[in-house]
């Protein structure tokens, strides 16, 4: 059996992209270098999920273009691989929040006049649901580096700044983009063999029949392998580190996640450089077009499709994260984790000078 990546090994792959990291204090890192890390990476179905929009419906379904024929295959829509990578990042955060990092916020973050500091609350933020237009004004704090990364809504709530006549509120909101993209992660199987139709009852408690309440769900099956990809732009190996944390640790998604949703995240390879070279389309339809070819009626095991990912990033010039031979999907672990030390100094350099550089933009704007 091959040995599992550890956190060592991809620590040792992150220092050899080190040209395509920026510097945590480098002057004006909210200013765009191009400095890209494309991470593509594997959804492997382990339960039975549910990926759709919104309702009871249907699988969100694309057809893709091959060699052959159209074909019609089930994808993750960015936005639910984005929230779901967001709350991953937080629970991190949470885990390592400790009184170092209480008074670490406190002395140098308050002192730079974010709002949703308080003495006697800890940290929080959160995913919040709208709320009319007091939506930006909940949930997320606007200062730490799962906002900074993945972006976030500076509001008058969020942040105030020093003027000759003491704090006062911003008076615009500022939007701050993430530099976390993503790719629709796309099956890497036709419909008619990922999805099953199930009925589901709607059974009340204390009640011992359904009645009408039946309705039916289109399930992912397991064993179905997506294929998505990310790219890190302008970031720190402390926060690069911090969204493969995250990612590396999905285990559920989708509606119903805690009933239905279990699955299995696997990075696979990276690469850096100055522009993107592929999409998880591109990967998605080499795949499909290669198994076409073949004719084959039933689903394969999720590690034939994972090899054959693997084959084409080499010939893409991808660092390899994993490197598939006789292995079950179970047996890959490749869970990036961070030490405490990793997240302080990622709360009190990476994070602090990206969040100093945001406040001196919108000074200039506020103040003139």
């Amino acid at each position: 059996m091959m040995q599992v990546p550890t956190r060592s090994s991809i620590g040792d792959l992150l220092r050899t992209l080190s040209d395509y990291f920026r510097s945590p204090k480098e002057p004006d890192r909210t200013l765009a270098m191009g400095k890209k890390i494309e991470v593509v990476y594997a959804i492997v179905s382990k339960g039975i999920p549910l990926f759709r929009t919104e309702g009871v419906g249907d699988v969100n379904l694309f057809p893709l273009k091959i060699s052959k024929c159209i074909v019609s295959v089930p994808v993750i829509l960015p936005e639910k691989i984005q929230a779901k990578l967001r709350r991953q990042m937080l629970e991190i955060l949470r885990a390592h929040f400790d009184d170092t990092v209480k008074k670490l916020l406190l002395e140098k973050y308050k002192a730079n006049n974010y709002k949703k500091l308080k003495d006697d609350e800890p940290w929080k933020c959160y995913i919040a649901p709208p709320l009319g237009n007091r939506e930006t004004d909940i949930g997320m704090c606007g200062f730490c580096p799962v906002c900074n990364i993945m972006g976030t809504i500076i509001t008058r709530s969020e942040l105030g700044v020093e003027t000759s006549r003491g704090i006062k509120p911003i008076t615009t909101t500022y939007g701050l983009k993430s530099r976390v993209a993503h790719d629709s992660a796309y099956a890497l199987v036709e419909e008619r063999k990922a999805i099953v139709d199930m009925s589901h009852t709607k059974v009340g408690e204390g009640i011992s029949y359904t009645g009408r309440a039946l309705f039916e769900e289109s399930h992912v099956l397991p064993g179905v392998v997506f294929v998505g990809k990310i790219v890190l732009c302008d970031v720190t190996e402390l926060e690069a580190k911090l969204v493969l944390a995250g990612l590396s640790n999905i285990r559920r998604m989708g509606a119903g996640e805690t009933k239905y949703g279990a699955v299995q995240t696997i990075i696979l390879g990276m690469k850096g450089g100055m522009t993107e070279t592929i999409s998880s389309y591109d990967i998605a339809r080499r795949v499909l077009d290669s198994f076409s070819k073949k004719d084959i009626e039933g689903l394969l095991d999720p590690e034939t499709y994972l090899k054959e990912v693997l084959a084409y990033l080499e010939k893409k010039n991808f660092y390899k994260v994993i490197d598939l031979k006789e292995e079950k999907v179970d047996e890959i672990g490749v869970q990036v984790s961070m030490t405490k030390e990793e997240i302080n100094s990622l709360w009190e350099i990476d994070n602090y000078y990206y969040a100093k550089d945001v406040i001196k933009y919108i000074k200039k704007v506020e103040l003139g």
